[in-house]
């Protein structure tokens, strides 16, 4: 295998595992939308957060699901679950760069049902 094969197959299998934890996170958000009696035309906020983002967010909203990725990993999986929720991606989206991920400490996809949060 020439080192540019090597390097495609393992864009690929990044790529997979890219979309394999998206699938894993929007499965996971239709289990507790189920879990928690959404009801029809519901939808989720969805943002990257940091350790301290995360923590507020839980205290503020529920249910929150959340899962732990690689800043390069983090960015692409966010704007597939942003598409394949059919949320729109805003130009700040759109200009994110891991580097500013890992510059904010942005670890974690979450999303919290965007109805008014808890007191």
């Amino acid at each position: 295998m020439s080192n540019e094969q090597a390097l495609a197959a393992g864009a690929d299998a990044q790529q997979l595992s890219v979309n394999n934890k998206v699938n894993i996170f929007l499965f996971d958000l239709k289990n507790e939308a189920i879990e928690h009696g959404f009801k029809s035309g519901e939808t989720w906020s969805l943002q990257m957060a940091s350790d301290n983002e995360i923590v507020d967010l839980k205290r503020i909203h529920h249910p929150v699901v959340s899962m732990r990725l690689k800043p390069n990993v983090l960015l692409q999986a966010y704007q597939q679950v942003k598409s394949k929720m059919q949320q729109s991606v805003d130009k700040t989206d759109i200009e994110l760069s891991v580097n500013d991920l890992i510059r904010e400490g942005k670890q974690y996809l979450t999303a919290y049902p965007s109805r008014i949060p808890r007191k």
